[in-house]
């Protein structure tokens, strides 16, 4: 587990929370009353309240963490096992633990992260990053010049933190949360280009709004890893770039799926107890 703990109030608002995300590189916060964990807030989170028609015209400053948070939290002990942790995080698909103590006070946290380091130090040579990633059938995808919008639903609708954009059947680029936490969807303001659409003979005044697309804002320096590689000397990868996932291609650079830093954590949860 990590130690110490960033943390946030139930009062703090949306634009506090994403800059101490961005700044401390953090993709969650615990939020607390007092010492005990409450609830939890990730870049997920922020992506969806922003992406909510509600919200939409409201300004960060003005959403406070309470309306957007996911609570009550699940946690875990330092007394239990990897395992069963990584149990409890796949059974209620959550990337992240606060770690308690008797009390129930916040001692410490356990990541995805953590548990990809875990399994990069014990399960080298045991298996092929095939055996455990998605295939490409499960794996969400976006061409170019999809608008950022559908970004945003393929990742609510996979429950997943990232989408590849292909051209063809290659991966061009990677769209994370971290890259949609940094945008706000058009909030219905004045910000739009003026221009004409011919209809028959007629020409009507039209306003086109300004939305960027996947080319617009995909990572595009794209890490990649091949299918025959072992399992372990990826999970090295995801470590060592600070990514959280990346497209698993063929011999010829196809993409054939994604592998994440849940999958590792998938793989731990089905060891014996």
């Amino acid at each position: 587990m990590q130690s110490p703990v960033k943390v946030i109030n139930r009062v703090d608002t949306l634009s506090h929370a994403r800059k101490t995300m961005m700044k401390e590189h953090l993709s969650r916060l615990i939020v607390v009353e007092g010492t005990k964990p409450v609830g939890t807030l990730t870049r997920r989170d922020i992506v969806r309240g922003i992406n909510d028609y509600r919200m939409r015209q409201r300004e960060l400053d003005t959403i406070v963490v309470d309306e957007v948070m996911r609570s009550p939290v699940s946690t875990t002990t330092e007394t239990e096992s990897v395992a069963d942790a990584a149990r409890k995080m796949v059974s209620q698909n959550v990337r992240g633990l606060p770690v308690v103590d008797l009390a129930g006070e916040l001692i410490g946290i356990v990541t995805k992260t953590d548990l990809t380091r875990y399994f990069s130090e014990n399960f080298t040579g045991k298996l092929k990053v095939g055996d455990i990633c998605q295939n490409k059938e499960n794996t969400p995808i976006i061409h170019p010049t999809q608008s950022v919008s559908r970004a945003m639903d393929l990742m609510q609708d996979c429950s997943t933190d990232r989408v590849v954009v292909v051209d063809g059947e290659k991966p061009v680029g990677i769209i994370t949360e971290t890259d949609l936490s940094n945008i706000r969807t058009h909030s219905g303001g004045g910000s739009f280009v003026k221009g004409s659409v011919r209809d028959s003979e007629a020409v009507s005044q039209t306003r086109i709004y300004i939305k960027p697309t996947a080319e617009d804002i995909m990572t595009k320096t794209l890490q990649v890893v091949a299918s025959t590689k072992d399992a372990a000397q990826a999970a090295r990868m995801l470590i060592s770039r600070e990514i959280g996932g990346m497209p698993v291609v063929s011999r010829e650079g196809n993409l054939v799926g994604m592998v994440t830093k849940f999958d590792f954590v998938k793989v731990i949860a089905k060891e014996e107890k």
